[in-house]
């Protein structure tokens, strides 16, 4: 087997190879999720057996994300930079990796709330067809990214460690910026929502609960960053100019969480027993988070 794909490049092959494969079937699923979702906003009759069956769909969606994730990784070995293409589907991927956990929760109301008890659940089907959109524009960037390293495969030479580390580093930003921007505006949304919802209500613990998943695609990335480093000899992670960037941006988010953490304390003073007091830390992270990267790419990306 070994002689089959000797290179890199045809690992990359291979590996680009099968994620084709698993996104032509998401692809095809997509629009079997448009027709559920109709089936069961129009109350079919079938809408159970149909709900059921689109439930099957998202450990393939899982299974195509390990993949591009690990298409990504084997692209930037081979030389392939943050170009625009790349920074799309890393982008429109991420949102859709944390899509994906709201499109399950909004599918369990709507089988609840919507098909058993009648309520109206406007807000689950705004989501879901919105998220279709999503879905459709990862999947349309990933098939672009696919054919570009198809059609790359001559030209590919296996990348120094410093330049897939720059481009880890670009990735890990932008991924930031997706996820701080996602939170935050959950975090605001989240305010609304709870109102004057007791302390210690199921409802606190479940917007925690999504505000956790909001950073797991940061947080794998950083996880990824220790392994890595943790398997170097040379366990020197970022040059002079990189650690001065990571200083600015620091000191930057931090001058600018002072304003934005009087702001939620002026609007949570007095209110500390409302379940929204919970949030102020969720905010706070994602908000710093989003600031972080924001400032630390466009220092990067300067130069």
């Amino acid at each position: 087997m070994a002689g089959l794909f000797p290179t890199a490049g045809n690992r990359l092959r291979l590996t680009a190879t099968v994620t084709l494969v698993l996104l032509t079937f998401c692809f095809l699923w997509l629009f079997y999720d448009l027709y559920a979702y109709i089936a069961i906003k129009g109350k079919s009759p079938d809408s159970e057996a149909i709900g059921r069956l689109a439930g099957l769909g998202f450990p393939v969606r899982i299974l195509l994300f390990i993949s591009f994730a690990v298409l990504l990784l084997k692209a930037f070995r081979n030389g392939f930079k943050a170009s625009l293409p790349v920074i799309i589907t890393i982008i429109t991927g991420t949102a859709s990796v944390i899509a994906m956990f709201f499109d399950f929760a909004a599918l369990d109301d709507i089988g609840n709330d919507y098909l058993v008890h009648g309520y109206r659940c406007t807000g689950e089907w705004f989501w879901l067809f919105g998220s279709l959109m999503l879905r459709m524009a990862f999947y349309i960037s990933l098939a672009l990214f696919i054919v570009l390293i198809m059609r790359s495969q001559r030209a590919l030479t296996e990348a120094s460690g410093l330049v897939v580390d720059e481009a880890l580093f670009e990735a890990t930003q932008w991924v930031g910026i997706v996820c701080g921007m996602t939170g935050v505006a959950f975090t605001v949304y989240a305010y609304a929502v709870l109102g004057d919802a007791a302390l210690k209500s199921w409802l606190t613990w479940l917007m925690l609960f999504y505000c956790a998943v909001i950073i797991i695609p940061w947080l794998a990335l950083v996880a990824y960053w220790i392994f890595r480093l943790a398997t170097k000899t040379d366990r020197t992670v970022y040059d002079e100019k990189q650690r001065h960037d990571l200083a600015f941006s620091g000191m930057v988010t931090w001058l600018s969480s002072i304003p934005l953490m009087a702001v939620i304390m002026i609007i949570n003073f007095g209110d500390e027993s409302r379940a929204t007091a919970h949030l102020w830390f969720p905010f706070y992270l994602f908000a710093s988070l989003l600031i972080f990267s924001a400032t630390l790419l466009t220092r990067f990306r300067r130069g």
